[in-house]
């Protein structure tokens, strides 16, 4: 899957004018792999950033309570 060239320019700039870039999906993996899942962070993030679509309903879910043993990213 191709990256999003508009996002591209987007973190281009932004990383010129002195804003540090966050790349979402990265991260998110990052958050999700630990083990036991810390779900105070995974709230933070999901506040602060926006969350990828593929991994959106299974955060959602995790942050509701409803999948809190299923939370390994395949």
């Amino acid at each position: 899957m191709a990256e999003d060239p508009q996002r591209n320019f987007r973190s281009a700039y932004y990383e010129k004018v002195g804003f540090r870039g966050v790349e979402e999906k990265k991260s998110l993996e990052i958050v999700l792999k630990d083990n036991p899942l810390d779900v105070e962070k995974l709230s933070t993030f999901s506040q602060r950033f926006p969350l990828p679509s593929m991994y959106r309903i299974h955060v959602w879910k995790i942050l509701l309570g409803e999948n809190m043993s299923d939370h390994t990213v395949d």
